[in-house]
């Protein structure tokens, strides 16, 4: 009788090419997949499957596989009203989605209606509103604009806009873009024009007058908001012509 001895590294070998093709088989079915093999003989390692946020692992292998999913997807449709469906809104604690400063009553309003600006408008990215005990609070307000990348390739740049009241209720305004801008052309953004509009807006002259409250600062963010809406109007049909 003979006998057939069978090399136990061929095996692993074979089990190892059979997973992977596997593995390949099943990428198509992700949107992203990632395949991580450990071949350092001198750990024990382990077979691992992951899918989603849920894993599964095997011990006494020395492969690690891993198949799963990094992209994550966010409803950003508006209605014809511009409003964005109702639940990206945050929630006050009457249930109220405050997304307009006149509603705004308080601080947990103020929070609120920051988030919830972001979602409605389309441009608006992130607004912030931070103050201090002296009584000096600014407002900030990340907005999107388009342009061309050396003339040719469309991309969109972020800007931030800030709007500062100190204390003895002095007013600065400032709006700027990535570093990189200078490789833009036909922005919708003029720094300097930008930061007028909202230097003499009447709503934001005014708040700078009088003791900042929760609705106040409210009222900036939707005046600068809606400054910044204009003049990307303005410059986006100038870009067009």
């Amino acid at each position: 009788m003979k006998t057939i001895a069978i090399n136990l590294n061929y095996l692993t070998l074979y089990g190892v090419s059979l997973m992977l093709l596997s593995a390949l088989a099943l990428t198509p079915l992700y949107s992203h997949a990632q395949i991580n093999i450990n071949t350092d003989s001198s750990t024990s390692g382990t077979i691992e499957f992951t899918t989603g946020n849920e894993s599964t692992t095997t011990t006494d292998g020395v492969i690690e596989l891993e198949i799963g999913t990094e992209s994550t997807s966010t409803d950003n449709s508006k209605t014809e009203t511009g409003a964005q469906n109702s639940t990206s809104l945050r929630v006050n604690a009457d249930g109220d989605a405050i997304a307009f400063a006149a509603d705004v009553k308080s601080d947990t309003d103020l929070e609120v209606f920051a988030h919830n600006i972001s979602e409605t408008e389309e441009k608006v990215s992130e607004v912030e509103v931070d103050s201090e005990e002296s009584g000096a609070w600014q407002a900030e307000v990340s907005y999107e604009h388009e342009g061309k990348l050396f003339g040719l390739m469309q991309v969109t740049l972020k800007s931030k806009t800030i709007v500062e009241v100190d204390e003895e209720g002095k007013l600065e305004v400032h709006s700027s873009l990535p570093w990189w801008n200078f490789m833009v052309t036909k922005k919708d953004h003029a720094e300097a024009e930008i930061e007028s509009r909202i230097r003499n807006n009447a709503t934001i002259m005014a708040a700078a007058e009088v003791e900042a409250n929760a609705t106040v600062k409210a009222q900036v963010v939707e005046a600068m908001v809606a400054e910044l809406n204009a003049h990307t109007y303005i410059h986006s049909a100038i870009n067009t012509k």
